[in-house]
């Protein structure tokens, strides 16, 4: 490093480094944990990210997304450093568009993303290198604490609110990972499931995958059979409805292993356009919007030689646990609601917030 950007490392108070796409084992642990030594260093990653240490903030929606005005000024970092590929979180996007730190570095050996519209310099190096040379620091800046305490705190309190949901989207997921096997490949699809991942608190034995490109749902479920074939570990997708339908072609074929497994949460449509603004009384919302439907996956899982699985609020959990004891090929369909899904994450940011 040139010794002005040692400068600014070494002088600056508030560092936020935000990590996106990497694929596993990307940052050695000894080098994570450089990084944070430094107090005046704020990490943010994401499911995807597939990186893990008890001082990172792994839910960047959590933390933010109730943030006031003073929140965020007192979150704007003066140094914004960013790591691997595109990010999913829309919110930490609009803030640091709108709230922009005076530099922005990103490390990349051949791309340099200007996601917040502010880069300042790109690091032609590996992530590997970048941390190697960074010179010690002289902050006494409380930075690192003060925003993963308040990222403890919402742990906390999205525990609590779990706990007081209906049956939803949410409840599913969150069941979903805590019963999930350890050391599997886990690809996950866009849209809805990517987003809701982002919630949760995952086992650090996972490799987690998503077929991001444009963030459309095409492609999802051939992406993961395709890894699937070179992959010695069960692999496991989980998908929307509308994700799976639209990419069904992907299971004809002859090259699926006998570990690849599909859980579909199927909200009879694309219910994350609920969450979005838009007037969901329109008469056009439902067919051309959500595009509801009742189709499911039985008969082709049937066609596809795959074990079908049905759930539904009843018996849901059971079929969670079955689904991950089960060797074989197979296909668990949950069935959700449709219309309180976007109300329970909506307030989930805010209820989090005031648990404590």
């Amino acid at each position: 490093l040139e010794t002005k950007y040692k400068n600014i490392w070494q002088n600056t108070d508030k560092i936020l480094v935000i990590v996106g796409v990497l694929p596993p084992n990307s940052i050695a642990f000894h080098l994570l944990e450089k990084l944070l030594k430094n107090p005046a260093v704020l990490v943010m990653t994401e499911t995807t990210s597939n990186l893990y240490h008890p001082r990172i903030v792994s839910g960047i929606d959590k933390l933010i997304a109730a943030f006031t005005k003073k929140e965020q000024l007192e979150f704007q970092p003066q140094l914004l450093l960013t790591f691997g590929g595109m990010v999913v979180s829309k919110k930490i996007k609009a803030l640091l568009r709108h709230y922009q730190p005076k530099h922005h570095w990103h490390v990349d050996l051949h791309r340099a993303y200007d996601t917040y519209f502010c880069l300042s310099y790109h690091f032609e190096a590996t992530i590997s290198q970048f941390i190697t040379e960074l010179p010690e620091p002289n902050s006494k800046s409380g930075y690192q604490n003060n925003w993963v305490s308040e990222f403890n705190k919402r742990r906390k309190g999205h525990s609590g609110y779990l706990t007081r949901i209906p049956y939803s989207d949410l409840k599913v997921f969150s069941e979903i990972f805590n019963r999930l096997e350890s050391n599997i490949c886990l690809h996950l699809s866009n849209s809805s499931t990517i987003r809701y991942s982002q919630l949760f608190d995952i086992s650090n034995t996972l490799e987690i995958y998503c077929n991001r490109g444009t963030s459309g749902i095409d492609g999802s479920t051939s992406t993961a059979i395709g890894a699937a074939v070179l992959q010695s570990k069960p692999t496991f997708l989980i998908t929307g409805d509308l994700s799976f339908l639209y990419d069904s072609n992907a299971l004809w074929n002859n090259y699926i292993p006998d570990n690849f497994k599909i859980i579909i949460v199927n909200n009879n449509g694309g219910g994350i356009f609920r969450i979005l603004p838009g007037d969901k009384s329109a008469k056009y919302f439902e067919e051309f919007l959500e595009t509801k439907h009742k189709h499911t996956a039985e008969q082709l899982a049937k066609m596809y030689d795959f074990e079908y699985l049905k759930a539904n609020e009843s018996n849901f959990i059971e079929c969670i646990e079955q689904f991950v004891d089960k060797s074989a090929n197979i296909i668990l369909e949950i069935f959700t609601p449709s219309t309180v899904n976007d109300m329970i994450l909506l307030d989930y940011f805010s209820e989090i917030k005031q648990s404590y």
